[in-house]
C-alpha cells in the first residue's frame, strides 16, 4: 500500500524533530517491552560524467586550475570521501528502538563514497513529557534539509550543494552534542523548535573540519578545539503538510602548527555562521515546491588577524510531480556563490583584496523514480552543471553534465 506524499512528508518531519509517530517502512520487534522500527535502503549507482575528472597531478596556475574548475561543477565525482567510481554500492540504516514510554535510541548509518562509512545518528531521546524533550549523543543539527534518509526523495543525489559536498556535509550535518526541542501545537499548526551544543572532535568522530579552510591547511597543523551551537524551527501545517523551516548555527574553531613546518606558520582560528531558511508545499495534491537558502559567512584569523572573509551562498529550487502511485517526476534548478576578500597582512602597508576568489555555479536537474514493487525501486537522474571560478580578478569557465542510474531495495 502507498501513502500519499503529504503524508510521508509529515510522517518524516515530525520523526526528525521527535515527535513520536510510525515509520513509513519498517520492521518491527517487540521483545521483553522493546519496540524496534528499523529501515534498511541500498543499491547500486552508475554515473556517466562528462567531462571526466582531470588528472589530479595538473599544474595550478595562478588564477586555478583545471581540477579546480572540475570540482567546481559539484557532479557526483566531485568531492567525495573515498576515490570515486562511476558504478559503486551504497547503504543506508535507521533504527529507532523505544526503551520505555518516554525514552527511545535511535541511530542512522550510512554508506557511500560521499562520505564512506559515517554515523549520522547516534543518540538517547528522552521526552518528559508531548511538550518537551532531549538528546544526547551523536545528533542532526536540523539547520538544514537534506534527504539522505528520507524514502520518498526522488533524487540519486540532493539538488542542494550543502547536502552533496563531502566537505560541505561536514559542516552543517551532526555531531555529538546535546540538544532540547519542543513541540507546541497550535490550532492547525504543529511548532517544533530545537537548541543544541556540539563538539564534533568528542570521540574523534569528527577531527579534520576546520570550516571551508580544510584545503589550505598544512601538514603539521593540530585542530585544538571545535565548538558548534545551534538553533531551529519547524512550522508544519497538519492538515496539508506545508512547513517552513528555519535555522542558524555557528561555528568556532582554532588550532596551531606543531610543529612549524616553517617560521612563518601561525596559529588559526575560523568562526562560521550559517542561516537557513526552507519551504515545503504542495501547489496541487500531485505537486509539490521546495525551496531553500543557504548562507555562509567566514572569518579566518591568522595570529587574532582577520585575514579570510568567506561568504558562501546556495539557492534550490525544486518541483515534485506524483505522475502515478508508483512514478515521481522531479525538476530542480540550484545556485551556489562564493565570494572571499583577503587581508593581506603580509604586505606593507597590508593590502585587502576584495575579489580574492571568486565562484558562480548553477546547475539543472531532472529526475525520474519508479517503484518495482517488493521494495525494489529505480532512478533516473541527470544534471547539467556550468561554473564560473577565478582567484584575483581572474576568471575561468566550464560546463558538464552527468546521467545517473540507481537501482535499489527498500525493507
Amino acid at each position: 500500500m502507498f501513502l500519499t506524499f503529504p503524508q510521508i512528508n509529515r510522517l518524516w518531519v515530525l520523526m526528525a524533530f521527535g515527535v513520536r509517530g510510525a515509520v513509513l517502512i519498517a520492521s518491527t520487534a517487540q521483545a521483553e517491552g522493546l519496540k524496534i522500527n528499523s529501515t534498511f535502503e541500498g543499491g547500486i549507482d552508475a554515473w556517466a560524467i562528462t567531462p571526466s575528472q582531470p588528472d589530479t597531478s595538473s599544474p595550478r596556475q595562478n588564477d586555478g586550475s583545471v581540477v579546480e574548475d572540475h570540482n567546481a561543477l559539484a557532479l557526483p565525482d566531485s568531492d567525495t570521501k573515498w576515490n570515486y567510481r562511476p558504478v559503486s554500492p551504497w547503504m543506508r540504516f535507521t533504527s529507532n528502538v523505544r526503551l520505555n514510554p518516554n525514552l527511545e535510541a535511535n541511530i542512522k548509518v550510512r554508506v557511500d563514497q560521499l562520505m564512506g562509512a559515517h554515523v549520522d545518528v547516534a543518540n538517547l531521546d528522552w521526552s518528559p513529557s508531548p511538550y518537551l524533550g532531549f538528546r544526547a549523543g551523536v545528533v542532526n543539527f536540523n539547520t538544514n534539509w537534506c534527504r539522505t534518509y528520507d524514502v520518498d526523495s526522488p533524487w540519486m543525489v540532493d539538488p542542494d550543494i550543502f547536502c552533496r559536498g563531502n566537505s560541505f556535509v561536514k559542516i552543517n550535518n551532526a555531531a555529538p552534542g546535546l540538544q532540547a526541542y519542543t513541540n507546541t501545537t497550535l490550532g492547525d499548526y504543529q511548532l517544533q523548535t530545537i537548541v543544541g551544543v556540539y563538539r564534533p572532535q568528542f570521540f574523534s568522530y569528527e577531527t579534520k573540519e576546520f570550516g571551508f579552510n580544510n584545503g589550505s591547511l598544512g601538514a603539521g597543523f593540530k585542530i585544538n578545539f571545535n565548538r558548534k551551537i545551534s538553533a531551529a524551527a519547524n512550522l508544519l501545517h497538519l492538515q496539508t503538510g506545508t512547513q517552513l523551516r528555519l535555522g542558524v548555527m555557528r561555528s568556532d574553531e582554532g588550532g596551531v602548527y606543531d610543529p612549524k613546518p616553517v617560521k612563518e606558520s601561525r596559529a588559526r582560528r575560523n568562526l562560521v555562521d550559517n542561516y537557513y531558511v526552507g519551504i515545503d508545499t504542495y501547489l496541487r495534491p500531485t505537486l509539490r515546491l521546495r525551496y531553500s537558502r543557504s548562507k555562509f559567512a567566514s572569518q579566518d584569523f591568522y595570529d587574532d588577524l582577520l585575514t579570510v572573509r568567506d561568504k558562501d551562498k546556495s539557492e534550490t529550487l525544486e518541483l515534485i510531480y506524483e505522475w502515478k502511485s508508483t512514478d515521481l517526476l522531479a525538476m530542480g534548478w540550484t545556485q551556489f556563490n562564493v565570494a572571499a576578500a583577503v587581508n593581506d597582512v603580509g604586505l606593507n602597508p597590508p593590502a585587502v583584496l576584495d575579489d580574492f576568489y571568486y565562484l558562480k555555479q548553477s546547475s539543472w536537474l531532472t529526475s525520474w523514480r519508479h517503484q518495482w514493487g517488493r521494495g525494489m525501486y529505480s532512478i533516473l537522474q541527470w544534471t547539467q552543471a556550468s561554473q564560473t571560478n577565478g582567484y584575483f580578478g581572474g576568471r575561468r569557465s566550464g560546463s558538464g553534465g552527468a546521467l545517473g542510474l540507481r537501482l535499489a531495495y527498500q525493507y
